[in-house]
């Protein structure tokens, strides 16, 4: 069974996702731009406003953390996993979904970046200033992100941010995950139980030998789906959640 069904749907999807972050256009058209980095970008970030941050400053490179809590000393900050998936010496969390429950990010800013999503963000950013307007997006937040770009008067486009230069089926069923549910072709729960094996068995295998960590991210918090109502938005360098306002 296909991922994407109606002939009309699939010739507008085609032309909105950008399957991965080397794809990225050097002059991108105005519009929306919804960063997808289901494993683990896209879900870490809706976890961290859910406990209370204030928002994410999304760094231009990964190191730039520590300078950021020395002018902001109530900062949290995110680097590498670490030896065994524990975190990096210096840093408070890391990007993952479950690790950062235990972080106390409520009322405080925080920084980080990634190498996949967080440097789509970044790409975008530095591509298309003002003209764009740059979300992130994955499977917990899918629905609410779409349904807040609904009315919107401008073109949605949906960065699958994939993992060293190459698309990645996760990301790309959480841009066409997001994308049906914004021109009105939500899944049946058939197909989201199709959707789902994708991820499941696009990422599990590989985590089968890692720490646990690695799959308690996958199953409890990245493929728990529309859990989330956060809708993370660009302003400068920064993202908010913007759930409780309307798109303009």
């Amino acid at each position: 069974m296909s991922l994407i069904t109606g002939n009309s749907l699939e010739s507008k999807l085609l032309e909105t996702i950008i399957l991965g972050r080397a794809k990225i256009p050097d002059d991108p058209d105005p519009g929306n731009y919804v960063v997808v980095d289901v494993a683990q970008f896209s879900t870490t970030v809706p976890e961290l406003f859910a406990n209370g941050a204030e928002y994410i400053y999304i760094t231009e490179e990964r190191g730039n953390e520590p300078a950021f809590k020395a002018e902001h000393p109530d900062a949290k900050i995110g680097g590498s996993s670490g030896p065994d998936y524990r975190g990096e010496e210096g840093y408070d969390f890391f990007n993952s979904p479950s690790f950062v429950q235990d972080i106390d990010v409520a009322g405080r800013p925080t920084a980080m970046t990634s190498t996949n999503g967080g440097n789509a963000v970044t790409d975008l950013r530095l591509a298309g200033g003002d003209d764009i307007d740059i979300y992130v997006g994955g499977l917990t937040n899918g629905k609410a992100v779409a349904n807040y770009l609904a009315d919107s008067d401008r073109e949605t486009y949906f960065v699958a941010a994939g993992s060293k230069g190459k698309p990645s089926p996760e990301d790309l069923v959480g841009a066409l995950y997001i994308a049906r549910q914004l021109h009105g072709k939500p899944l049946t729960p058939e197909q989201r139980d199709i959707y789902r094996e994708v991820v499941q068995f696009g990422k599990g295998p590989k985590y089968e030998e890692k720490p646990q960590i690695k799959r308690t991210d996958l199953y409890e918090y990245t493929l728990a789906f529309d859990s989330r109502d956060i809708i993370p938005k660009l302003d400068g360098q920064r993202l908010y959640d913007v759930s409780g306002e309307s798109e303009s």
